[in-house]
């Protein structure tokens, strides 16, 4: 890790998670010559990218302040990030439609790793005081998740 990124806490590693299966669903998009659904994978994994360092940075002021504000985002922060990664699971379970054997193999394995973050984030919202609110991307990318 560079001096640049964000220490590796519980939402910025589900934030690469995101990332690295939408960059799975993408290859296999790319492969399989679909280049529209390509340049959603790009779009999602775009979109995940900034949600470590956000995340990073409200955690810590979180734990700096106490404040209910920096509590807030510890909230938001990774309901956004349960948000993505449903649809990035749901992406990934197309995607992997379109190819067989090793290549939608990528897209499945994203799949997973995305229905994980979801997950992930979803506890997070929870024991930051969000309660169930992350309930309805967690069904979404476990359906997706059943698909493959």
């Amino acid at each position: 890790m560079t001096s640049s990124e964000p220490p590796l806490a519980a939402g910025p590693a589900i934030a690469r998670t995101i990332e690295l299966a939408a960059e799975l669903a993408r290859l296999t998009a790319m492969t399989a010559g679909r280049a529209d659904l390509a340049q959603r994978a790009r779009a999602l994994a775009a979109e995940a990218e900034p949600l470590a360092r956000e995340d990073a940075a409200a955690y810590h002021e979180f734990l700096r302040t106490k404040s209910q504000e920096a509590r807030t985002q510890t909230i938001e922060l990774p309901l956004r990030m349960a948000t993505l990664a449903a649809d990035v699971a749901e992406l990934a379970a197309e995607t992997s439609g379109y190819a067989q054997g090793p290549v939608g193999g990528d897209a499945a394995v994203g799949t997973m790793l995305a229905e994980a973050a979801a997950r992930a984030a979803g506890y997070l919202v929870r024991v930051n005081g969000g309660g169930e609110a992350a309930e309805e991307a967690t069904t979404r990318a476990a359906a997706a998740a059943a698909r493959v």
